[in-house]
C-alpha cells in the first residue's frame, strides 16, 4: 500500500485543522460567543419578567375584585343589622362577628395588593436594567462582529485554498486507507504515525517482533494501545 501518500495527504490535512482551529480559538469570537451567550440569557431572563409581571397583574385583578366584592358584603351586613331586632344577641353577634371576618379579609386583600404593587414596581426597574443591558450587549456584539469578520477573513481564504490542497491528494490515497484514515481521525489525531525506535511514535509504546515486521512489510497496522496506523 502507498502510505507514502497517505502521509502527504495527512499533512495537507492537519495544516488545514490547525488553520481551522485557529480561527475557532480566536479571542475576538471567544468574544462574540460570550456576547452572544449574554444577549440570549438576557431575552431569556427578559421573558421571564415579563411572564411574572403578567402573572402579578392577573392576581392583582382578581384582588381587586375580590375586595370589591367583600366590600359590598360589608354594605349588606350592615343593612341587615339595621333589621335585626336588637334584643336578639345571638344574630346581632353572629354578624358581628361576620362583618369583622370581612373587614379582615379587607386587610388581608389590602395588603397583599401592597405587596403586589410593590413587587410589580420592582419587576419593571428590573426590567429595564435588562433592557440597558441587552441593548448595550447587542451594540458589542455588533462591534465585534465586525471584528471577528475582518479578522477571519484572511484566514478563511486561508483555509479554503489548504482545503482545496487536500482535495486535490484524496485520488492520490488508496480508498481503503483513506476510509480508514477518516475513521481513526473522529477519535484521534493524527491518524498517522510512524514507527520510531520500534515503538508506536503516537503513544510511544513498544510494539510486539511480529507487529514490527508487518509494519516493515507494509502491511496496515494499528497500534493496539492508541488506535493510530503505524507506517515504516
Amino acid at each position: 500500500m502507498d502510505f507514502e501518500a497517505l502521509w502527504a495527504y495527512q499533512s495537507e490535512d492537519l495544516k488545514a485543522e490547525a488553520i481551522a482551529t485557529e480561527i475557532k480559538r480566536s479571542p475576538i469570537r471567544v468574544k462574540l460567543e460570550k456576547s452572544r451567550d449574554f444577549i440570549m440569557e438576557r431575552q431569556k431572563q427578559y421573558k421571564q419578567i415579563e411572564d411574572s409581571i403578567s402573572a402579578i397583574e392577573d392576581r392583582k385583578d382578581m384582588l381587586i375584585q375580590a375586595l370589591e366584592a367583600t366590600i359590598a358584603s360589608i354594605e349588606a351586613q350592615r343593612e341587615r343589622m339595621e333589621s335585626i331586632d336588637p334584643d336578639d344577641e345571638e344574630a346581632v353577634a353572629a354578624l358581628r362577628e361576620e362583618v369583622a371576618r370581612s373587614r379582615n379579609e379587607i386587610r388581608s386583600l389590602e395588603k397583599e395588593l401592597t405587596q403586589m404593587s410593590s413587587d410589580s414596581a420592582a419587576y419593571d426597574k428590573q426590567l429595564r436594567s435588562v433592557r440597558v443591558d441587552a441593548a448595550k450587549a447587542k451594540q458589542a456584539f455588533d462591534q465585534l462582529k465586525v471584528d471577528y469578520e475582518t479578522e477571519s477573513k484572511a484566514k478563511k481564504e486561508a483555509l479554503e485554498q489548504q482545503r482545496a490542497r487536500v482535495r486535490a491528494l484524496e485520488g492520490t490515497v488508496d480508498e481503503k486507507l483513506m476510509a480508514e484514515y477518516l475513521s481513526i481521525k473522529k477519535h484521534t489525531t493524527p491518524p498517522v504515525v510512524r514507527l520510531q525506535y520500534g515503538q508506536c511514535s503516537g503513544c510511544n509504546t513498544s510494539l510486539p517482533s511480529a507487529t514490527l515486521s508487518k509494519i516493515r512489510n507494509g502491511s496496515l497496522v494499528e497500534c493496539e494501545t492508541c488506535g493510530r496506523m503505524i507506517i515504516q
